[in-house]
């Protein structure tokens, strides 16, 4: 049973993310996520009678930011906890889980994809 798990979480490593959302740097330097509410004509209309933003900002903490940074379209998923380890040191614990989940939250919200 261990062995399925270790092995899902090994190929997961090797998977390339690439973002599908803009984003931008506050004055902090921490990444906002921005994606649009919704893609659907009639509910932008009635979300715009409402004076109501059609986006949503996700705010991401530091290791999120620094993990966001990190996506090229070239680096794997190991290849940025490596570059993570080596940016937050012993600060960092269980970077590999940690990322796991952060990017599998990122993918099934449709902030990136995998090459």
């Amino acid at each position: 049973m261990f062995e399925k798990k270790e092995k899902i979480e090994d190929n997961f490593l090797e998977f390339i993310p690439v973002r599908k959302v803009d984003w931008k740097q506050d004055e902090n330097g921490k990444v906002c996520l921005i994606k649009e509410k919704t893609k659907n004509k009639l509910m932008k209309k009635i979300i715009a009678l409402f004076n109501k933003s059609q986006y949503i900002n996700i705010h991401l903490d530091e290791l999120g930011t620094s993990a966001w940074l990190k996506i090229d379209g070239k680096r794997n998923v190991h290849e940025i906890n490596e570059k993570m380890k080596a940016e937050f040191g012993d600060e960092l614990t269980q970077v590999q889980q940690r990322n796991v989940f952060f990017f599998n939250l990122l993918k099934n919200n449709k902030f990136i994809d995998f090459s």
